[in-house]
């Protein structure tokens, strides 16, 4: 299926206005993309982490709007250069383009990016790409689209690979936050006896519950609750969130943990680091931290 994309470059003052005009004039969605808005963020601190992309500074805004192929961009680009009949606001830098996009390369083009790669001995295959493993590897089939939590990302590499540092044979193990279910997939592969996969996203527990049914896992223990209410504690923690939470949750993980029991925790922005270490050495020893770029991730026994 085929759409128009309008795109209207404007300034940040303006934008609210050319969005308003876009979607009156039918719109299906309104994109921002402007630098503003990421300044206000950093000047709040309101972030653990983002794409390092998001701070190059760019100037003036753009909105773009989507619209059904039947529509007049020409009656869209006219109400678009009308507001510069406007006093209210500045509106002189108002100018606007519009494209055919076709949705099926749209939606598959960030396909072309993801390649099978390895974590250890496990490789991460995406779902629409035929692949044998090389001798001792262990395959991983992932639909990375659906969820947080494709594998590339340093702080879910950190926690597959630190998986790889214990014996996960027989143990019951917990993916704490699952997303897309990728370490809890992965802990299946390295012979873990049992998974309880948690998240309190619904669109995560619909993406654990697909990549678990590519992986041949039959009726997987997906729910979103209070993971306290599990029937029995779990061998291995794996939590891969942000530092604010994990130090939330640490009595919690602590509850669901076995005694000797190891959690892998992971998501930790650097100058968050140490807040997270002080309070997980309160209940826990530490065996072992990795270190990629601006992310931290450790491996704790109880």
């Amino acid at each position: 299926m085929k759409f128009k994309k309008i795109t209207v470059n404007c300034s940040s003052e303006t934008s609210d206005i050319v969005s308003f005009t876009l979607h009156e004039a039918g719109s299906m969605g309104e994109v921002f993309d402007d630098y503003a808005n990421i300044e206000q963020v950093l000047d709040e601190k309101r972030w653990d982490y983002a794409d390092a992309q998001l701070f190059n500074r760019t100037e003036g805004c753009t909105v773009t709007g989507y619209f059904t192929i039947e529509c007049s961009e020409d009656l869209i680009l006219q109400k678009i250069a009308s507001l510069k009949s406007y006093d209210f606001a500045d509106f002189s830098m108002l100018s606007a383009n519009c494209e055919i996009i076709d949705s099926s390369e749209w939606e598959n083009e960030w396909k072309k990016y993801y390649k099978p790669f390895n974590i250890g001995k496990i490789v991460i295959v995406p779902e629409w790409i035929d692949y044998t493993p090389a001798c001792g590897d262990v395959k991983v089939v992932l639909n990375p689209g659906l969820a947080f939590g494709t594998g590339m990302h340093e702080t879910t590499s950190m926690c597959v690979d630190l998986m790889q540092r214990i014996s996960l044979q027989d143990k019951r193990v917990l993916d704490f936050g699952c997303g897309s279910g990728i370490l809890g997939i992965c802990a299946t592969a390295l012979g873990a006896r049992s998974v309880i996969f948690a998240d309190t996203d619904e669109q995560a527990i619909s993406a654990t519950q697909y990549n678990c049914g590519i992986n041949g896992i039959k009726n997987p223990e997906i729910f979103c609750q209070d993971v306290r209410e599990m029937k029995e504690p779990a061998d291995v923690i794996i939590a891969n969130i942000t530092a604010d939470v994990l130090i939330a949750v640490m009595p919690i993980i602590k509850e669901s943990l076995t005694r000797g029991g190891y959690a892998i925790i992971s998501g930790i922005i650097s100058d968050k680091k140490q807040l997270v270490l002080d309070e997980y050495l309160k209940d826990f020893t530490l065996i072992q931290s990795q270190q990629k770029n601006e992310w931290s991730a450790f491996l704790f026994k109880s």
